[in-house]
């Protein structure tokens, strides 16, 4: 498997780990109000928090996508 093909199955599988905590099996754990974080009920939180890393992932794609051009 070539580098770029790796890349691509890695940022899948991150993708879709963020996907999934963010709809069903994430979102019934985080459903709760209690405990605040941030001054943010957990459930706020909890999406805010997989959105930020969503955009971190794409960040480092287009890095490692358009590295040295």
């Amino acid at each position: 498997m070539d580098r770029s093909r790796k890349i691509a199955v890695g940022m899948g599988l991150y993708f879709f780990v963020c996907t999934m905590a963010m709809i069903w099996p994430g979102a019934a754990f985080a459903n709760r109000i209690e405990p605040f974080v941030l001054g943010l009920p957990f459930f706020f939180f909890w999406y805010v928090f997989w959105v930020f890393l969503v955009f971190v992932g794409c960040v480092l794609l287009y890095r490692l996508e358009y590295r040295g051009r």
